[in-house]
């Protein structure tokens, strides 16, 4: 179901009291922890009329000060030193880590139950970011009489892998009021792995339109410190193994085969930055790959200004904003046919689709590009168009969830 906006002729006025929860939300000013999550919220609680509040885990690097609404960080285990299940790669992939911290979930559960509980009996709507946060809002809101809305994200589609679980978390999920996903790919699995059809809403992600936008390629090279002679590959996100970033280190002695003048950037921080940085020492990459670490949300268009080509070789996605925010700042794409990443970009129209886990074709891919400066430009001119054609800002998608709340608590009122 797609949403359209009556805000202005159905449902309850005055300010809706929304409560967020979520399992990763920023901890600080420019942390990409949970970035969508803080955008939404911060758009509902500025512009669409809503009154908001986020209950998250907290982290030793949580600053309480820099929200403009109340976020409230519960603490789920001592010391702190060893509360570490939340935020990283996510709960599945740091479990993978560290096998111990599983441990952890029946205290952060338990926590977060509590604060959610607390906020529930404050609030007109529970909306729920990821499942565990979704179970943890459904068990507020059974006892409160609150209704919930759930976001699921391409990482939930790990629990359909375990059948006897999800047959259980099905179940769970179906007895919310809205189930919200960002693509119709998304949507079709769930809805295969029985999710109520009439549960689902779609609902992409909103995009900064004025900050992802093209700049003098050179300039933001020289902000960076990136040499302007050379063709630049780049790639935006975690670093965990879903990501795929080895699979693009794996191509790149081929690519360099072609191109020996190339330079690899490799934006964000994670998990397998260790064991990523033992990929580029066996492969001799150390002058040609850069692992940038950590980097604030708003320098990352610059980073994407100063790339030609933007490469996204992920196992796993739903409809990531990093390719969005590529696309919007007219950068040719070379991406993996995975989640929702086909219903964006179309092979050979506005970017290069290639199989998951296929260095080969990674590397046949960009070796094309950057042999045809012409279909360079034409990829990233076609991607620009197709993301101002296809998707709004976050003040608008912001305005299309409040009308999905209206229509929630009016289904309520009956």
């Amino acid at each position: 179901m797609q949403i359209k906006n009556t805000s202005q002729n159905h449902g309850p006025t005055g300010l809706i009291r929304v409560s967020i929860l979520t399992t990763s939300f920023p901890r600080f000013e420019g942390d990409s922890a949970g970035t969508f999550v803080y955008k939404f919220a911060r758009e509902l609680n500025r512009s669409a009329g809503c009154s908001v509040r986020v209950v998250a885990p907290h982290d030793s690097a949580v600053d309480p000060s820099w929200c403009e609404f109340p976020v409230h960080h519960f603490r789920y285990f001592f010391p702190e030193t060893l509360q570490t299940l939340a935020y990283g790669s996510g709960l599945v992939s740091r479990i993978k880590k560290n096998r111990f911290r599983i441990l952890q979930i029946p205290f952060l559960l338990l926590s977060f139950f509590l604060s959610a509980l607390r906020t529930a009996r404050q609030s007109q709507i529970l909306h729920a970011y990821w499942t565990l946060a979704g179970i943890v809002a459904l068990a507020a809101g059974s006892i409160t009489k609150t209704p919930v809305v759930i976001n699921l994200w391409g990482s939930d589609i790990l629990l359909t892998r375990i059948p006897g679980l999800w047959f259980l978390l099905a179940r769970l999920l179906n007895r919310a009021d809205a189930i919200i996903c960002e693509s119709k790919h998304f949507s079709d699995q769930l809805i295969a792995k029985g999710i109520s059809k009439d549960r689902i809403t779609i609902l992409p992600n909103g995009i900064d339109l004025e900050l992802f936008d093209s700049i003098d390629k050179t300039a933001a090279r020289k902000q960076l410190g990136l040499p302007v002679d050379r063709p630049v590959l780049l790639t935006v996100g975690l670093l965990s193994a879903r990501k795929g970033h080895k699979y693009l280190l794996a191509a790149l002695p081929e690519i360099l085969k072609k191109n020996g003048n190339l330079e690899v950037v490799i934006v964000g921080e994670g998990e397998v930055r260790h064991d990523l940085e033992s990929i580029i020492v066996r492969l001799n990459l150390q002058d040609r790959v850069t692992l940038t670490g950590f980097q604030k949300v708003k320098m990352i268009p610059t980073w994407l200004n100063a790339a030609d080509i933007f490469v996204l070789p992920s196992l796993l996605e739903g409809t990531p904003n990093t390719l969005l925010e590529a696309m919007a700042c007219g950068l040719p794409i070379v991406a993996t046919s995975v989640g929702g990443i086909a219903e964006v970009i179309t092979h050979g129209e506005n970017g290069l689709l290639i199989p998951p886990e296929s260095s080969a074709d990674l590397a046949r891919s960009v070796i094309s590009l950057l042999k045809d400066p012409a279909q360079c430009e034409r990829l990233g001119k076609n991607a620009g168009e197709t993301l101002c054609s296809r998707y709004g800002s976050w003040e608008k998608q912001s305005d299309l969830l409040k009308t999905l709340y209206i229509r929630v608590l009016s289904n309520r009122s009956r």
